[in-house]
């Protein structure tokens, strides 16, 4: 264990063996101390803790049951984002390893801290902890090698790769099936990715894995989770009528478990609906309502202005519809919200009745569709793919407008075949 301890530190910190070995021992001798098949003297694993700052003389390598499962405790607070307890188990944890170094048990709290940091400050991980993750992964357990998969893939859902998410989830799911517990975590993880990714089927077949497993185990916060990402979902879908049923019954029957900014997102997501299916007056009513809890819960208003921008405009009501354009606008800045800079200025413009000026069409074609394909807005770039292609038709440029029919046709299959 201890070879395997020194190799891990070794490379974390970027050391050949010949830099490690160097005035200490043989190249050789420190290869098979790394493999475990030689055990070197008190002296020199004094001499090489103190090369990689780690304590290596009289270690417990005991595997623990009780730290594993405070460890497993862990994860679960953080899984639940229980914010006061993953903070308490986090120093406990830490505590007890330090009286153990249990390479086992080291290795999944590195990859349970960084689940933990992930979690607690809602950014992807630095490149320094992510390659310490990476490096043990050949020589670690099941159970490591499947929380390391769904943490690189929180990683990079994080970071808005949602395609390399989806690919590490798929390797967690695999690495899942070896274990004798499903963790319906994943499923939601999936379920997420995929409606980012705009793959709605996909994304409800794994939201109702995650429900049936959560229904089992009682965690009732977790479904209403679940079954806000299929409501919005078949929202997205155009099945409005499913959709509109449940963020319903989201508001009647689990009102206990909504947070403010959860309701926020349900009024939105009601006044979507609405101006949908054009009964913009009542979009109106529940898009207020979305925006005021927004607004109290100190959560970003931008989508909930557009939207309100939109159906004003829809209403000819252009007053309104510039005071939430302007209003939006100035969040979106102040955010450097890109996705909504450019949705607002496509709004601006039609209002403005100026989208037929070249100023606009250059714009939208050489920043605003390449942006919004960046960001993985795979829905807004299909949309405005599509209106520039009709903006061409309508200068009689039909070899521009059919390229960029066909480029809004072809993406959702482009993505699909990314992920086989």
């Amino acid at each position: 264990m201890k070879g395997q301890l020194i190799k891990q530190h070794r490379k974390f910190k970027d050391m050949t063996l010949e830099e490690l070995a160097e005035g200490i021992c043989s190249v050789s001798y420190l290869s098979k101390i790394e493999h475990n098949t030689m055990n070197a003297s008190d002296e020199i694993y004094r001499l090489i803790g103190e090369r990689l700052n780690i304590r290596l003389e009289n270690l417990n390598e005991e595997f623990d049951e009780t730290i594993y499962k405070e460890i497993i405790h862990w994860h679960e607070a953080v899984q639940l984002k229980d914010y006061k307890l993953m903070d308490k188990l986090q120093k406990k944890c830490h505590k007890l390893l330090q009286k153990n170094h249990n390479i086992e048990l080291s290795n999944l709290y590195k990859v349970v801290h960084s689940r933990y940091k992930l979690t607690k400050h809602n950014k992807p991980l630095s490149q320094k902890i992510a390659k310490e993750l990476r490096v043990v992964l050949s020589q670690s357990s099941n159970e490591y090698r499947f929380l390391y998969y769904k943490t690189l893939g929180v990683h990079y859902f994080l970071n808005s790769e949602y395609k390399e998410a989806v690919k590490h989830f798929h390797c967690a799911e695999e690495m899942m099936e070896k274990l004798p517990n499903h963790d319906n975590e994943l499923f939601y993880h999936f379920s997420l990715a995929y409606t980012r990714l705009r793959m709605y089927v996909e994304s409800n077949y794994y939201a109702n894995l995650a429900i049936e497993g959560y229904q089992k185990s009682l965690t009732y916060s977790k479904i209403t989770d679940c079954y806000m990402m299929l409501a919005i979902n078949y929202n997205f879908l155009g099945v409005h009528n499913v959709a509109e049923r449940l963020f319903r019954k989201l508001l009647k029957g689990s009102k206990e478990h909504l947070s403010s900014v959860d309701e926020g997102r349900i009024y939105h997501n009601l006044g979507y609906i609405y101006t949908s299916q054009k009964k913009y007056s009542s979009a109106i009513d529940y898009l207020l309502i979305a925006l005021k809890l927004k607004e109290e819960a100190q959560q970003s208003p931008v989508s909930t202005l557009f939207l309100l921008a939109q159906t004003s405009f829809q209403l000819d009501d252009n007053e309104a519809a510039w005071e939430y354009l302007s209003r939006g606008e100035r969040e979106a800045n102040d955010r450097n919200d890109t996705k909504y800079k450019h949705k607002f200025f496509v709004l601006k413009n039609k209002i403005n009745q100026t989208t037929q000026e070249d100023s606009f069409i250059k714009e939208l074609e050489k920043h605003v569709i390449p942006d919004l394909l960046t960001l993985n807005e795979f829905n807004d770039y299909k949309n405005h793919l599509e209106f520039l292609a009709e903006l061409y038709y309508e200068r009689r440029m039909y070899k521009k407008s059919s390229m960029f029919f066909i480029e809004a046709n072809r993406y959702k299959s482009s993505q699909i075949k990314d992920l086989l």
